[in-house]
């Protein structure tokens, strides 16, 4: 009996994955999600709000693109020399 459940066409057709209603109605899924969902933005808003990202990356922070003296963007012709650049700035 086990072999014929083997090769049946329904268990060879099947992915053995859960409908995607059956997750969307449980109760699990929404309470792990409205979880991590806003904390993932929240913290991606802290991340670059207190301005380690652009520390991390090594970017110019938002506040510093355009400095009183000069009104223009800055541009980075050459990658292998932008620290010297932004230093020339």
């Amino acid at each position: 009996a086990t072999l014929l459940k083997i090769f049946s066409l329904k268990y060879l057709m099947s992915t053995a994955e859960r409908p995607l209603i059956d997750i969307v109605q449980d109760r699990r899924y929404w309470i792990i999600h409205s979880i991590t969902i806003p904390s993932l933005f929240i913290g991606g808003v802290i991340f670059v709000l207190s301005g380690f990202v652009y520390k991390l990356f090594g970017a110019l922070n938002f506040n510093n693109y355009f400095d009183n003296d000069n009104s223009s963007i800055s541009l980075v012709n050459d990658r292998f020399s932008v620290s010297s650049s932004i230093d020339d700035i």
